[in-house]
């Protein structure tokens, strides 16, 4: 199975090339400006074609910058970027002859939800920019394929896993372990019992591969959950880190625009289990020694 894999330099996106056999070589995608964006995947979905010449194909969707507390301006660029892939996809592919997966965000879509554990059948409701904008995502790709390919809409819970960007507010394993190292207080905006699901990005990653080569042919959608199945609290998460770093993590307990947007319960129903799960004390240690890795390295570099 090749695969092309939008969002390949991600934790997500990285994580999927791993685990998978054979990866379309696509070049880089100009984030930047939406619009050259656009026009870039639909021209690298005429050189993928070229690529598979006429065998099966499969594309991934696992780009995406926004967080909670993206504007609707900084995120409707993504959608232009999505309509400009999906554009190429009906241009240049064979019909009938693909599968298309989009990772969406459970967290995003099931904010306003009620009733936890979410599934798959559970009604979206998102609360923010970034739901809407993953709900419209999900929308865009059933409209404009659900005739042409298997589409699969993932909604993935709360990922972590080592070299995720700690640009982005977002990441609070992550963000746990740099405070951790460098002792420099972590904001925490919503309520220490929150509950979320956290799943070690490879596991996401094997799931995903799973879900792609069962999905039916040729035309269907389908919407599955992404996730551990394991409710964790923020608190758990902050007891969890001191007792591998042996150190007390600090935190500052604050408030944010984007906590609004953010769901007490985010209990989730996997659609599939994972094989061989990773524990979340063996993940968040794989983090934190990459957090530690990584700021050695800046030091020696200096």
């Amino acid at each position: 199975m090749i695969t092309w894999v939008i969002g390949s330099g991600g934790l997500l996106g990285s994580a999927l090339v791993r685990h998978l056999d054979s990866t379309f070589p696509a070049s880089p995608v100009p984030w930047a400006e939406p619009e050259r964006a656009a026009v870039h995947l639909n021209r690298e979905a005429e050189r993928f074609a070229s690529y598979l010449d006429g065998s099966p194909w499969t594309i991934v969707w696992a780009a995406g910058a926004a967080t909670t507390s993206s504007s609707t301006e900084e995120t409707s660029s993504e959608l232009t970027s999505l309509r400009g892939l999906l554009s190429g996809i009906r241009e240049h592919l064979p019909a009938h002859r693909g599968r298309f997966f989009l990772t969406s965000s459970a967290g995003g879509v099931y904010a306003g939800s009620v009733n936890p554990p979410f599934d798959c059948d559970t009604a979206v409701r998102p609360l923010s920019a970034y739901g809407e904008l993953k709900v419209a995502q999900e929308s865009l790709a059933s409209d404009m394929l659900a005739d042409f390919a298997a589409v699969t809409i993932g909604r993935v819970s709360n990922l972590y896993g080592p070299g995720q960007d700690l640009g982005k507010l977002q990441g609070l394993i992550s963000r746990l372990a740099l405070a951790s190292v460098t002792r420099q207080p972590i904001n925490i905006f919503v309520p220490l019992d929150t509950i979320r699901d956290y799943i070690y990005v490879d596991d996401a990653a094997r799931l995903i591969v799973d879900l792609m080569k069962t999905s039916p042919m040729p035309d269907s959608v389908n919407v599955e959950v992404v996730a551990s199945g394991v409710p964790t609290t923020v608190g758990q998460l902050i007891q969890t880190m001191t007792l591998l770093s042996k150190k007390r993590v600090p935190v500052a307990l604050g408030s944010h625009p984007s906590s609004r947007a953010q769901a007490l319960d985010l209990r989730l129903e996997p659609s599939a289990q994972i094989a061989a799960p990773t524990p979340l004390p063996v993940g968040m240690k794989a983090v934190h020694l990459d957090i530690l890795a990584r700021l050695q390295g800046r030091k020696h570099a200096v």
